[in-house]
């Protein structure tokens, strides 16, 4: 246990205080407005088209599955639901409610995207992801946002 002489301890607290509101202070600032509180959620919807970029052309994943050569030159079944396990980032070319806001998911697909890339292992003609993603913010208009992940390899 942690013992400190009256001093320290008025010191100890005041920092901890200081820290907790510097981190509500700052949740705006972050993605997920993490520590920040919000009398109302966002009503906010997504829908999420993901394909694969290869080196000729952009192939539609149409419900996060596609086929590729492997390095044998067979074909494999890959699914963004093998690694995705977030319902709404599981959900491709549906419309799902926004938890946590857009500016969270976004981040959070972003994060999706680098890490299926980095999984797919075995698909010899995917050089990146890209998710091409239908945003409404709280009922307003809709507007398009696309994401991709890292290169994968260059060829």
């Amino acid at each position: 246990m942690l013992d400190l002489r009256p001093t320290a301890r008025v010191a100890f607290a005041f920092l901890w205080v200081i820290g907790q509101a510097a981190l509500v202070l700052t949740a705006g600032l972050r993605a997920d407005h993490v520590l920040g509180f919000r009398m109302f959620p966002e009503a906010s919807t997504l829908e999420i088209h993901l394909s694969r970029v290869t080196p000729d052309v952009i192939l539609p994943a149409p419900r996060g599955e596609w086929a590729a050569r492997d390095g044998a030159g067979q074909l494999r079944h890959f699914s963004w639901r093998d690694r995705v396990r977030d319902p709404v980032l599981q959900s491709i070319d549906v419309t799902v409610f926004a938890a946590y806001g857009v500016d969270a998911q976004l981040a959070r697909l972003q994060h999706a995207l680098d890490d299926v890339a980095d999984h797919i292992d075995q698909d010899e003609d995917t050089l990146r992801l890209r998710a091409d993603v239908v945003v409404s913010k709280n009922g307003g208009d809709a507007y398009n946002a696309t994401l991709f992940s890292h290169v994968r390899r260059e060829r």
